[in-house]
Formats: C-alpha cells, structure tokens, sequence
C-alpha cells in the first residue's frame, strides 16, 4: 500500500459536528445502570445509521460518545445528556428522527442542538441536579424540614469498599434548596462534585427517620445546571 495511503489510515477522523442530546427515561429504563444505559445508547447510535466518529481506542466499531453525570438504579429521568461528534454534518432535526426510531423502550429523544467544538464537557461543567421526589411523607414533614435545613451540619455516613470503610459528607453546604412543594412532593436542588456526592435517599433519611419507607419513594431527575461562581445556574 503506498505510504500516502497509510498515512491518510492513521490519520484521526476529523469531526463536521459535535451535537448534544438530552433524553428522557422512563418505565423499563429506569431499571437500567449507568453502565447499561451508556451501552443501550452506543447501539442505538449504531443503529441509527448516524456518522459518527469512531473511538480510536477500540477495536470494534464503537461511537466516540461522551455521557452526563451517573444515574442510579430506579431513578427516572427529564435530563439523561451525551455528546456526540459525526463524520459528516448532520441537522439536529435528522439526528433527533434517526436515533428516536431506534432508542430501546423507555428512552425518548427530547433535544438535540448543535454546540461549539470548545463547549466544556457535560462532566466538566455539570455541577447540580434538581430532583423530584414523591413519596407518602408524614404530616409532621414541613417541620422535620425546617428542622433539618436549620442544622449547621448535616452528616451522611457512606459506606465505601464494600463497607470495609465510611466516608464522612457534610451534606448541608450542597443543598442549594430543599423544599416541600405538596404534602406528597420533594424538589430538592442539589449541588455535587469530586468527594461531595450525596444521594437523596441519604436526606430522606435525616430528613423523615431511619423507618422512612424508601421503597415507597419515587426519584426522578429533572435537570442538570451548571452554577457560575455567581450563583446563577445555567442549564448545559
């Protein structure tokens, strides 16, 4: 092979696009890792017929995707994000039909824009998330709330290496705002990062008691935002 052929082979795929998509998740989904999800939309994306840049990493023909924050087990979801760059330039409104027409049952394509190449990565700028949760709270909730959020520190205890050790959260500086919006509804805005994750399900626990019915909770994930340095929040 001349060696002008050989080098154009080795030469790393130059992408036309880079588009951001947001889903929804829901039903069967929901029982879906974060692991399975993130393969779940790899083969849709390989379905779809889509051009995408491949991952050079891999031996197999695998889209080079980038994914939001995790997702928990049981959680539905407004705001499941991945980036994508494509071969050839693409219409949002193409990728939004094609990739819709193959998503496993559950998912749904809500938003699909174009985005500049420098755009920070959905990990990298992603800092709060805004839950909803419902659930059959007690009546003395309201106060156990303002209770709680009137505390200076709020520690959770979390279980790491399969217990052999616990971490330490003080969970109350990244609680943006935690309010009971109805007798049966949670919106909880959160902030997270690197060692300073919390999961709702640990405040419901200092919020409502160690015999709060969790299985009885519903968590879903409304938003990801990112907060500036100013406080404002900005949606990715």
């Amino acid at each position: 092979m001349p060696s002008s052929e050989l080098e154009q082979e080795s030469r790393p795929a130059v992408p036309a696009t880079r588009l951001r998509l947001r889903l929804t998740r829901g039903g069967p989904a929901c029982a879906l890792s974060h692991l399975g999800q993130i393969e779940a939309l790899r083969a849709a994306v390989l379905a779809s017929g889509l051009p995408y840049v491949p991952d050079g990493r891999r031996r197999r023909p695998r889209p080079r995707l980038s994914f939001g924050p995790a997702i928990a087990v049981g959680y539905e979801s407004d705001a499941e994000y991945f980036d994508m760059e494509t071969l050839a330039d693409v219409e949002p409104r193409e990728a939004l039909t094609r990739l819709g027409a193959v998503l496993p049952e559950g998912f749904a394509v809500r938003e699909v824009r174009r985005i500049p190449r420098y755009f920070p990565s959905l990990d990298a700028s992603i800092n709060v998330v805004r839950y909803e949760v419902r659930g059959p709270f007690p009546a003395e909730a309201g106060a156990a709330l303002s209770a709680l959020l009137a505390r200076s520190e709020i520690v959770v205890l979390k279980p790491k290496e399969g217990g052999a050790r616990v971490e330490r959260v003080d969970a109350r500086p990244l609680i943006r705002s935690m309010t009971l919006a109805a007798p049966d509804r949670l919106e909880l805005l959160l902030r997270f990062g690197p060692k300073r994750t919390v999961k709702p399900e640990a405040l419901l626990r200092e919020w409502l008691g160690a015999d709060v019915p969790l299985d009885r909770c519903r968590v879903a994930r409304r938003e990801l935002l990112s907060e500036t340095a100013g406080g404002e929040l900005i949606a990715p």
